[in-house]
């Protein structure tokens, strides 16, 4: 009798994960459907944001499909790809299966033709990522021996014949990129330390703009110091309760936000926290707690306007972060399925490429949106794929997505992944709304996988709590 009472337990517990999960996506559809049909698509119709009636029979099918994708990515967070997964599908990829069938782009057939191509496309990341790897957690490394394979410390790292200590070359590689960063910046836009209220940022962003026109390498380096170098100071400085570094670091964001009126850098802070919060636990986190971010975060949003009378947080935070990557891919696949693929001749193929067109695809998709503008309607990583390369563009990014991210697992074994997820996040949240080699390049990306790579393995107590002791910061 016991063993048919702990066989009916065993059965209970294997169905409660994806009952729990697919009843958490069915509220994400729905949320969406509710905030894009209901607060967002009329303010914004002029600017492209449409709505058509969707038959159930559709939205049934296309939250099935995210839900089989849900159910494909890892169900414990135990590595940095894990955070990243998740974290993608819910401001991308969830949004591009459950929209193109209510933005009015696509036909019916021609939305669910593109939901599952792009959902085959990041369940073959997300399972390429995994499959023959192994899934050490950094509790099982900091209980290893203090010496790798190669007969190194942990906490440092061999370069040529040297064996040079994690610690103080991520300093050094942070103190350079910070002096080439506020250096630049010093003199091409100078310095503002007054605070820019969110309705004035655009004014400021303007200014911006004009400074950089001229070209140069600040737009290559801001990011990687707002997103990547400050974040790593900050979370270092507080594991280590070096509370001066944690003001200086705080501080090189403000002057980064009130120079250039980018409200990602002042949100970026606050959007941490919560990561590092939700991931620090002894035991592996589910995913879950990364999908319901964005449902709080649309929720909150609509909530805040409904008794203001206004749109202002939802355009903000759902708008900005999730709706636009779900409208703007359906509004590629409807016209790069009818148009020539652009070949990437406009980036890293130009000199042997002749393109078929006079712009970029994020501005011949402004213009197709808003004729006549001259608008850079940047869409996410999957949808640049297939801009440039069709069908086959969602599988080159979907394996370029992966190698990137079996990088990141392998050169961040022994960081708590709350750590890693928290240092590449914000890098990683701008592939929905730009190409993965845009992010490496110009949105710290790059920056983040380098530091993740030298940074030291121990001395992240707060960050897990099996972390062992380093080395002070």
């Amino acid at each position: 009798m016991g063993v048919t009472h702990a066989s009916g337990f065993r059965a209970a517990a294997a169905l409660a994960r994806p009952t729990a999960l697919a009843a958490v996506v069915v509220v994400y559809a729905a949320t969406l459907h509710a905030v894009y049909t209901g607060l967002i698509s009329g303010p914004f119709a002029y600017a492209g944001y449409t709505v058509v009636p969707q038959p159930w029979q559709d939205q049934v099918l296309a939250t099935l499909v995210a839900v089989v994708v849900a159910l494909l990515l890892p169900a414990r967070i135990t590595r940095a790809s894990d955070i990243v997964l998740w974290m993608l599908f819910g401001v991308c990829v969830a949004p591009a299966i459950l929209m193109p069938g209510y933005t009015g782009y696509l036909t019916s057939i021609e939305a669910m033709r593109f939901a599952l191509l792009l959902a085959t496309a990041f369940a073959a990341a997300a399972v390429a990522v995994g499959w023959g790897g192994d899934r050490v957690g950094s509790e099982d490394l900091q209980q290893a021996p203090a010496v790798d394979g190669g007969g190194t410390a942990l906490d440092t790292v061999r370069i040529g014949s040297r064996v040079v200590d994690r610690n103080a070359l991520a300093w050094v590689l942070c103190a350079v990129y910070s002096a080439a960063t506020y250096g630049v910046m010093a003199v091409t836009t100078g310095f503002s330390l007054h605070f820019v209220a969110l309705d004035d940022v655009y004014d400021v962003r303007a200014a911006y703009a004009d400074d950089l026109s001229a070209g140069g390498p600040l737009g290559y380096l801001l990011s990687g110091q707002a997103y990547v170098v400050n974040v790593y100071v900050l979370i270092r400085a507080f594991a280590r309760r070096t509370w001066p570094l944690v003001v200086l670091a705080l501080l090189g964001q403000f002057v980064i936000y009130t120079t250039t009126g980018f409200k990602t850098v002042l949100f970026s802070i606050p959007a941490m926290v919560a990561i590092a919060v939700v991931l620090r636990r002894r035991r592996p986190r589910s995913g879950a707690p990364l999908l319901l971010g964005p449902v709080l975060l649309m929720l909150v949003s609509a909530g805040v306007d409904l008794l203001q009378g206004s749109i202002t947080w939802t355009s903000l935070f759902s708008r900005r972060f999730i709706v636009t990557p779900g409208l703007l891919t359906s509004v590629y696949a409807d016209y790069f399925s009818d148009h020539p693929v652009a070949l990437w001749a406009k980036s890293f193929t130009r000199l042997w490429v002749t393109s078929p067109y006079d712009v970029t695809p994020t501005k011949t998709i402004g213009q197709y949106m808003l004729p006549g503008s001259q608008v850079n309607a940047n869409a996410n990583l999957f949808a640049d794929g297939y801009a440039n390369l069709g069908t086959v563009g969602l599988f080159v990014i979907a394996a370029v997505l992966a190698v990137w991210l079996r990088c990141l697992d392998r050169w961040s074994r022994g960081v708590p992944a709350s750590v890693v997820g928290v240092l590449v996040v914000m890098s990683a949240v701008t592939l929905s709304n730009t190409s993965i080699l845009t992010a490496m390049l110009s949105h710290g990306l790059l920056v983040g996988t380098v530091l993740v790579a030298v940074m030291p393995r121990r001395g992240w107590r707060w960050f897990d709590r099996d972390a062992g002791e380093g080395p002070p910061a």
